[in-house]
């Protein structure tokens, strides 16, 4: 068997820094390991630092891109205990290069989830809806009826927090940048669920509106001086909790704001708390739990486009302007795929 996969050798720009690559899969298996075939794997914001050396994850060079994918269990090696045949697995920690068609990993390397899911769905379960279900749920949730404010809403991360919220009766102010097609924005997040969303030039509306309807819960996806908005949004005693800093620019906290209004600042990083609950019960409920929530509809995947690993290019030059998807039957039958 034969691996299609994209690959880079150096750091730099990942459109011209990634390689498609063919290599041959180990035929036998060791007691422990397994043998996977990828469902499909997005393109995050993580895996372009990566690529970039920008990222606090440097695996060995050359290395297989992508930190996030879902897989099926082909076949298991004598040993292996806790996985079958047929199994819906995810990589257990980050790194994992899951950008590839197949390959046989340490039994521990992954981690069963739920069976039933969409493929994208499960290709895009570990990261964002984890990051936005562990953020309600570990900072300051607020009881039914009660406000989050975010900015980078139509994240898909945002996105997540918009429908998590709604399914549980929280509701949401949701920011997003003033820049053309804003207003289309505006209502495909009302659509989702979202209570009400402002435009980042909509400061005194805003403000207005956050002093009738106080949010105690604050998701800093943009940072820099977006920072200070939420802030004069958030009620006293509120937590602010910072995941990414999409600006570009130092956040900016002014003191008044955070001392005389009793606001705590937290950090979230998915990764790191993949790390330190990898295989728990809190794992395994977040999982189920998110999985209830695709199956019944109260979730849906981040709209996106299916690529194959061919057109890794394309995909890569418009990763943020639109969610991309690496699809592995889809890079199977691509034409220029020949066994």
């Amino acid at each position: 068997m034969r691996s299609v996969l994209l690959r880079y050798s150096k750091y730099g720009t990942p459109s011209s820094t990634i390689e498609v690559v063919r290599q041959s899969v180990a035929s036998k298996l060791s007691a422990r390991q397994v043998l996977l075939q990828f469902l499909a794997a997005p393109i995050n914001p993580s895996d372009y630092n990566q690529i970039e050396g920008k990222y606090p994850i440097k695996p060995e060079l050359p290395a297989v891109a992508g930190n996030e994918g879902s897989a099926t269990v082909l076949e298991v090696g004598g040993e292996v205990k806790g996985l079958s045949p047929g199994d819906t697995v995810v990589p257990a920690t980050a790194g994992f290069g899951t950008w590839t068609s197949h390959c046989v990993v340490e039994e521990g390397a992954v981690k069963r989830i739920p069976a039933g899911l969409s493929v994208p769905a499960s290709a895009m379960l570990a990261v964002n809806p984890c990051t936005a279900y562990r953020m309600i749920e570990d900072f300051q949730k607020p009881c039914r009826g009660g406000w989050i404010i975010q900015n980078g809403a139509n994240s898909g991360v945002g996105r997540a927090v918009i429908q998590l919220s709604k399914a549980q009766g929280i509701r949401t102010v949701n920011i997003i940048r003033d820049k053309e097609g804003a207003q289309e924005k505006k209502r495909e997040l009302l659509e989702l669920g979202g209570d009400v969303v402002f435009t980042s030039s909509e400061r005194e509306e805003m403000v207005k509106f956050c002093k009738e309807n106080t949010p105690r819960l604050g998701l800093n996806m943009v940072g820099g001086r977006e920072t200070i908005q939420l802030l004069k949004c958030l009620g006293e005693r509120s937590s602010l909790v910072t995941y990414g800093a999409m600006s570009n620019s130092p956040m900016s906290v002014p003191f008044g704001l955070q001392v005389f209004k009793d606001i705590t600042l937290h950090s979230y990083w998915m990764t790191r708390w993949t790390k330190r609950n990898a295989r728990s019960n809190l794992e395994d409920e977040m999982f189920g739990k998110l999985a209830d929530f695709y199956k019944s509809g109260e979730l849906t995947p981040t709209p996106h486009r299916e690529n194959s690993f061919y057109d890794f290019t394309d995909a890569l030059d418009n990763a943020f302007s639109r969610k991309q998807l690496f699809v592995v039957d889809k890079t199977l039958s691509d034409f220029r795929h020949i066994d």
